[in-house]
């Protein structure tokens, strides 16, 4: 897939039923694409406001560092997650590789990182030549 050269860090939320905390799990993956667009949107009062979307393509192929593609309904049933990666709507994807600091959505946006939200994921994994996720958020 052409122009697949950014690395992210996918964070996916799991929440530990012991404890009731939400933990990240971070998974960088290379050779992603990373495509960003500002705009405005009129609010409730008729007025401006910022509004921007993050599209992100992962090819089927992207190197995820070892970890398997699993979707959202095998991660949560997943004693252990590892070794497995997911996309869903409310796990948030950073530019670049994350490795420590605060593994969190909030942590990422006051370290100032371009970062998204995840609000959709369309399966193109069959699409003939480029098969890939296609995953869109603010």
């Amino acid at each position: 897939m052409r122009l697949c050269d950014e690395t992210i860090t996918v964070l996916n939320a799991r929440h530990d039923p012991q404890s009731g905390d939400v933990a990240y799990i971070p998974t960088v993956i290379a050779g992603a694409s990373w495509f960003a667009e500002r705009a405005s949107a009129v609010d409730s009062r008729g007025g401006l406001e910022g509004a921007g979307q993050v599209r992100v393509r992962i090819p089927a192929d992207a190197d995820a560092g070892g970890r398997a593609w699993a979707d959202p309904a095998a991660w949560d049933r997943a004693a252990d997650v590892s070794g497995l990666w997911t996309l869903r709507g409310g796990d948030v994807i950073a530019r670049g590789a994350v490795n420590g600091g605060e593994l969190t959505p909030e942590g990422l946006r006051e370290a100032g990182l371009d970062c998204m939200t995840v609000l959709g994921v369309t399966d193109n994994r069959r699409a003939p030549g480029a098969p890939h996720w296609r995953v869109t958020g603010r």
